[in-house]
């Protein structure tokens, strides 16, 4: 597919990218909701990501991969599951808006919201827009197999293609320079607000 063909699949699947970043932001506020109506959820949710923190005893290139290979699954599984009448998509899309909703509550109250922003925003501009396109393609995937189902007409199998096409070639390099900022520009920007 050349790049032309790559810009046209994103438009015809607009309608899907708009209702991931609406999912995604309703679940990001009630995430950030909850957490401020109870404040031991932010922090029961924060322990458990604490579990994480073997990663941060790595090399700094190991924890690059680490976090690559966590996010190319995440969206891999977001777009073939997405076979699955979309609904793996939908869990990845609403468990990430919440999970960041609480965290960025947590973030906000304890350091103030320069350090949110600066933990978020250097690999997030990449990585958030490119999870989000993962699970369009993925809700696609289920809207065409639904249809497929009810006897209509669809060219699935083209999808599918396409949508591997995408995981190959756009999802994976835009994940892996995610990763590489995460890992690397991140914690300066972090030490400059701290």
């Amino acid at each position: 597919m050349a790049l032309k063909d790559d810009a046209a699949y994103l438009r015809s699947i607009g309608i899907y990218i708009g209702l991931s970043v609406l999912i995604f932001a309703a679940t990001t506020v009630m995430g950030y909701l909850a957490a401020s109506s109870n404040s031991e959820l932010a922090t029961e949710m924060t322990k458990e990501l604490e579990v994480l923190k073997w990663i941060m005893n790595l090399p700094s290139f190991m924890i690059m991969i680490v976090i690559f290979l966590k996010n190319l699954l995440a969206c891999t599984l977001s777009v073939l599951l997405g076979l699955g009448l979309g609904i793996v998509p939908f869990l990845v899309v609403t468990s990430n808006g919440f999970l960041l909703g609480v965290v960025a509550y947590g973030v906000i109250n304890k350091e103030g919201f320069p350090v949110l922003l600066a933990g978020i925003l250097p690999h997030g501009i990449i990585e958030l827009p490119t999870v989000l396109v993962s699970i369009a393609i993925g809700f696609r995937l289920g809207y065409l197999l639904t249809i497929a189902i009810l006897g209509e007409k669809s060219d699935l199998v083209g999808e599918i293609r396409t949508a591997v096409h995408f995981l190959i070639h756009l999802i994976m390099p835009l994940l892996l320079l995610a990763a590489f900022i995460e890992t690397f520009i991140t914690p300066i920007a972090l030490s400059v607000v701290k």
